[in-house]
């Protein structure tokens, strides 16, 4: 028997297995996640990429499973964690590409079942974990959520509850990430003023299935149709809506990009840096490298100039204020224990002396 080596208060465990594998990703700490799993997301790039081309087309599957692929080993380690799809972690040669880095796979189809004319989705299996779990280290869920939508909101609810049963019997953690649903012909800017009280309501009714929360914030500015950015909600709200969050919250929180650029998530995270575990951020990392780069080879070369900084950035930033990935669990056993390290971290970036 798998037996439990850690506890949350309300208790959830987390198996001898899961441990080990989460103390070898990050001894120290900080399980930093660089998310690819966005199938639609990646069609539309792609697509944009390949006009650029010698051979444009649309984009399809094998086109998803080839960026996969190379981005997976242009990362080489530079985040102790991944996030991909089934059809790149279900991929031969795939594990191999991505190295020892720990591995979280997408189990929901981005076809959400859409009910009352996009007032709610449901979210709905592409692959059970019981299929992906000899794939994976852990399982990720995504469930877009519309608090004024009350049916959606129960279903969504017992789907999540039942995915994170089977994902807790196979001994795997379950990232669950939520999203506030933006209501049809709803604008950015009424959508953001949505976000502050609708994402802590979210986290008091969803944040305690699986092992770990992925949340997005409060948007610091939206822009408007023709590119200007606007005042959203101010640093204090961003700020104090996570406090809520992770007060309402059992499990360790992860900051997600939610669909906004690299410069506000970087903001957003350096605010909430000590309240979370780890950055758990996608397209803000590497979406310009679609736009910069007329051949596969340039693709991979914008990725390496364009993401893997950013990547560093937020691990760096991680490493020196947010909180470890174990921080709200109850009880780590003897054995989990001297597999951790609980003592200050170093920052690679000030490893020598500059002067300052």
């Amino acid at each position: 028997m798998n037996e439990p080596w850690a506890r949350y208060a309300d208790g959830l465990s987390i198996s001898k297995d899961a441990f080990e594998r989460l103390a070898a990703a990050a001894p120290g700490g900080v399980l930093d996640v660089f998310a690819s799993d966005q199938h639609g997301s990646y069609l539309t790039l792609l697509t944009s990429f390949l006009a650029n081309t010698d051979a444009p087309r649309p984009a399809g599957d094998d086109d998803v499973r080839r960026t996969a692929h190379r981005f997976a080993a242009a990362l080489g380690g530079a985040a102790s964690a991944a996030l991909f799809n089934r059809l790149a972690y279900t991929s031969p040669g795939f594990r191999e590409k991505l190295g020892a880095t720990y591995l979280i796979g997408r189990l929901e189809s981005s076809a959400a079942q859409t009910v009352d004319g996009g007032a709610g989705k449901l979210a709905v299996l592409e692959l059970p974990p019981e299929e992906a779990v000899a794939w994976v280290d852990g399982f990720k869920t995504l469930v877009n959520l519309n608090p004024d939508h009350p049916e959606s909101w129960k279903r969504n609810r017992d789907w999540l509850a039942g995915v994170a049963e089977r994902c807790e019997r196979l001994g795997k953690p379950l990232f669950s990430e939520t999203l506030l649903l933006q209501k049809p012909d709803e604008d950015r800017a009424a959508f953001a003023a949505r976000l502050p009280d609708a994402l802590v309501q979210i986290a008091e009714d969803f944040g305690s299935f699986g092992a770990f929360y992925k949340t997005q914030m409060p948007l610091l500015w939206v822009e408007d149709g023709a590119g200007n950015a606007q005042p959203a909600s101010g640093a204090e709200v961003v700020r104090r809506t996570c406090q809520r969050i992770a007060q309402a919250c059992p499990r360790p929180l992860f900051l997600l990009s939610a669909a906004v650029d690299f410069a506000q998530y970087a903001a957003q995270y350096a605010l909430v840096a000590d309240l979370v575990a780890a950055p758990m951020c996608g397209r803000a990392y590497f979406k310009e490298a679609f736009t910069a780069a007329t051949s596969w080879e340039g693709l991979v070369a914008a990725f390496e100039r364009i993401a893997l900084p950013r990547v560093r950035q937020m691990r760096e930033l991680a490493t020196a204020r947010s909180r470890p990935w174990w921080h709200a669990l109850e009880w780590i056993a003897d054995e989990g224990r001297r597999l951790i390290r609980t003592g200050p971290r170093s920052l690679s970036s000030v490893a020598a002396d500059f002067g300052y």
